[in-house]
């Protein structure tokens, strides 16, 4: 239960007592100082829309007609609220306590606890958040579903609600779930959706709200849309209420269409509400090479030509490089030189300002890839020359151990709610299906029983009496000195994942309102946006998305990796070069396209073409093993 506490008005901050920041571009103070009913900003790669959202909220929070109102801050992962609440932590004090950030499933999730009972939901009921946990319930109940039980059904199920369609197995996995007193993450959704269908409680929460704001919009579905409209604008009597709504998005990044993410909903939402928009063109983050290389590709998603920006400053000049390798092994090598190259030497001079700090820390580079497989090799390569990696290449991959996996299964069994699911959980990961897991004993046992993973060291969880001794526990479980460093590193980055989590959750919720089920839960949402441990990151795009870097190489420019060989249709080919704008818009200072004249396949090496995106790129067609291009 989120707790809404009123500050102390003695202790809170006014706009003149706030630390002075750098002052707004024109088009930027317009949107923190428009007080339409509803406001949509446009706000490309860089222009410093975070800022904007804290500066508005800001100003909501300090007028006195706005009393004691509260914000909704929606945001796409758990990492984005935590970094919002952070810096409005640092400027507003106890004023902070008026604003709730959270995903927009924290969020429901937050609303069903109190007031679930209304949609037919049950004291403590679940929240199934893996496929492997809706995989068991499916073929523990699923006699009426007429498809083979696998997780391709379960995307399709997630699509259709996502997407406000109908399928033929739907009804049956509601009631799948209804039976188990269970709701998985899209009926969350659905089941929040009916509740501020109540009368009595949307006047609740539009007499809490008097400002939402929902950042990444373009990734909204329709589903979502529908949750935030029923929510924000009508009352009983079909009258717009006083609540003020910000949406804040760039269609250009709406990669997530297999999800259900829908960038026309940003017209409908302005159709709909009369909406105030505004764009914001300047680029603070890119240098004047990326910020030039994304306005060409801008042009191309939009079909005519964007605004100029030639008389704009920008922080520096950049460079871009265009690496052609014989081979994919050769790729991956090379890569993993450049990494090290800056790693050892710093950034190159031409790509700084007058002055800047030409040194870059691990954490700083990226090699991002179309496909996870793109990766593979720069990964062994980096491994061999001793450098750090973190790895991001899918959402299924939450902790990095077993160790972790079980810690959390062993939190999720303590709450009544998570029993079922950790319950088939700790059955699967100690592979014994008849263990009794409500015993500390025979659990204990089943734990001992895995000595080359060395969970018998998480045995004294099973006795935390409490969740702030659970976590003071786990920072106990220490491995023997004799671990292979793959695992002691996985080990301490989950054991950091969960104690970090309840540093923060323990932080923003009132002691009475502390539960088990409520930290699993919080959890669950972290683990999806975990935040990655020291060393160059290795991500998917998409995994990629809503992160920055002074330094990125993107790996696999070839026709049919980036683009996909699968995207034949006008809207997917427009996917995919919406994912190539979010890739070269995740670096500041260096970008690195590389591709491999010929690629393994079944059937041999096999040579390849071009991806046709490098034609964005002004470059020499010179005959040096490395083409490199300042665009200027």
């Amino acid at each position: 239960m989120i707790g809404f506490a009123v500050p102390n008005r003695s202790t809170a901050l006014t706009l003149s007592e706030m630390k002075p920041r750098f002052s707004l571009t024109s088009e930027q103070q317009e949107v923190v100082d428009c007080d339409a009913p509803a406001t949509i900003v446009t706000a490309s790669a860089g222009t410093g829309k975070t800022e904007i959202l804290a500066r508005r909220i800001e100003r909501f929070l300090s007028e006195p007609e706005n009393g004691y109102a509260h914000i909704l801050a929606i945001t796409y992962t758990t990492r984005a609220a935590a970094e919002l609440r952070h810096r409005l932590q640092e400027r507003l004090g106890d004023l902070t306590s008026r604003v709730a950030c959270d995903t927009i499933h924290g969020f429901a999730n937050s609303m069903l606890r109190q007031h679930g009972s209304h949609v037919g939901l049950g004291p403590g009921f679940q929240v199934i958040t893996t496929d492997d946990d809706r995989v068991t319930l499916l073929r523990e109940f699923g006699y009426m579903i007429d498809r083979p039980i696998d997780c391709e059904l379960l995307r399709d199920l997630d699509l259709a609600r996502a997407m406000g369609t109908s399928h033929q197995d739907l009804q049956h996995w509601r009631l799948i779930l209804a039976s188990a007193n269970a709701v998985d993450f899209a009926e969350m959704l659905t089941k929040a959706i009916d509740l501020v269908q109540i009368p009595a409680i949307v006047r609740l929460y539009q007499r809490i709200y008097g400002l939402v704001i929902v950042d990444e919009a373009q990734n909204i579905t329709q589903q979502q849309y529908t949750f935030l409209k029923n929510l924000t604008y009508q009352t009983s009597e079909g009258l717009r209420t006083g609540t003020q709504v910000l949406l804040m998005g760039d269609p250009k990044q709406s990669i997530i269409g297999f999800a259900g993410a829908d960038p026309s909903l940003l017209d409908e939402f302005q159709a709909d509400y009369g909406a105030k928009h505004f764009t914001l063109s300047q680029n603070f983050r890119s240098s004047f090479s990326l910020a030039s290389l994304a306005r060409r590709v801008e042009v191309a998603l939009r079909g005519n030509e964007s605004q100029s920006h030639h008389s704009l400053k920008y922080p520096a000049p950049g460079l871009i490089q265009v690496e052609v390798s014989g081979d994919e092994r050769s790729e991956g090598n090379f890569v993993a030189g450049w990494v090290g190259s800056l790693l050892d030497r710093g950034l190159p001079s031409e790509a700084l300002a007058t002055g800047e700090e030409s040194r870059v820390k691990p954490e700083e580079i990226a090699v991002l890839a179309r496909n996870s497989s793109a990766l593979r090799l720069t990964a062994n390569a980096l491994q061999e020359s001793g450098r750090p990696i973190a790895v991001a290449y899918k959402d299924s991959e939450f902790m990095a151990t077993d160790l972790g996996t079980v810690s959390v299964l062993l939190l999720r069994r303590k709450s009544p709610s998570h029993y079922m699911t950790a319950t088939m959980g700790l059955r699967r990961a100690l592979s014994n299906t008849s263990l009794d897991v409500g015993s500390n004993r025979e659990l204990a046992d089943g734990l001992r029983a895995y000595e080359a993973d060395y969970l018998d060291t998480l045995i004294p969880l099973l006795d935390a009496p409490s969740l702030d001794n659970f976590v003071d526990q786990i920072q106990d479980c220490e491995l023997p000195e004799h671990t292979d460093n793959l695992l002691l590193a996985g080990w301490l980055a989950d054991r950091a994942l969960i104690v970090d989590t309840w540093k923060e959750y323990a932080d923003r919720i009132r002691p009475s309102d502390i539960s088990w089920q409520q930290f699993a839960f919080q959890l669950d949402l972290s683990q999806r946006s975990r935040d990655l441990g020291p060393g160059v990151r290795l991500l998917t795009v998409h995994k990629a998305q809503g992160r920055e870097f002074k330094a990125v190489a993107i790996v696999g420019m070839n026709d049919g990796q980036f683009p996909d060989f699968r995207a034949r249709s006008k809207r997917s080919r427009t996917a995919e070069l919406k994912t190539f704008y979010v890739a070269i818009t995740r670096a500041s200072r260096h970008l690195l396209l590389s591709r491999a004249l010929k690629r393994d396949t079944h059937f041999g090496p096999r040579p390849t073409d071009p991806s046709p995106y490098l034609n964005y790129v002004q470059q020499h067609d010179g005959t040096s093993r490395t083409m490199t291009a300042v665009i200027r």
